[in-house]
């Protein structure tokens, strides 16, 4: 990410931060939403939109007329072609959003599970960690399952032998396997 995106992305958050604490939770959302927007699964935004989410609207009570629901949030998005950050944006929230939002949330997973697929190529692709990297892993804020992953990497085995053996859901192995090799941790073995 440039470091003029890093500044639009830290000042978005700041604004959302400030119109939150005004009562603006709308207003919020939508600038976390162009946070989304400009970097899919930014873990700050998603956690303000999701504990905006719970302390504004608790389950059951029905959005304000001219707030946009969780899903057209969503659609949005996908229009935007960030399918990643609307399906970040879906499956985070604490809100029911109906067979709609579920129905979405499955079209959005087959998208990307196909994306992830094409991106990481044959699963007899043998990933490994990028020299230089292991040592850095510490000071990343990787989320859990990228920790176990990252563990059962040993540049022998196959990405079909860690969807095998990991126990995890097959998109979430693909999902975090191409985030770490987006994000220049891991590398393919030839």
């Amino acid at each position: 990410m440039s470091e003029m995106t890093e500044q639009k992305v830290a000042s978005l958050l700041q604004q959302g931060l400030e119109l939150y604490g005004t009562g603006d939770v709308g207003k919020a959302f939508v600038l976390w939403g162009e946070v989304l927007e400009l970097e899919p699964g930014n873990e700050e935004a998603l956690d303000y939109m999701r504990d905006a989410d719970r302390r504004v609207k608790p389950r059951g009570v029905s959005p304000q007329v001219g707030d946009p629901s969780i899903v057209e949030q969503a659609r949005r998005l996908v229009h935007g072609e960030n399918v990643e950050g609307a399906f970040e944006l879906l499956t985070s929230s604490p809100l029911d959003g109906g067979l709609e939002a579920e129905a979405m949330v499955e079209l959005l997973r087959a998208t990307l599970f196909q994306r992830y697929r094409g991106d990481l190529g044959d699963s007899s692709w043998i990933p490994r960690i990028v020299d230089g990297e292991a040592a850095g892993l510490q000071t990343r804020n990787l989320p859990p399952a990228a920790g176990f992953l990252l563990s059962m990497i040993d540049g022998m085995t196959s990405l079909s032998d860690l969807l095998s053996v990991s126990g995890m859901d097959c998109f979430e192995v693909l999902r975090v396997i191409h985030r770490l090799h987006e994000a220049g941790i891991l590398e393919s073995d030839g």
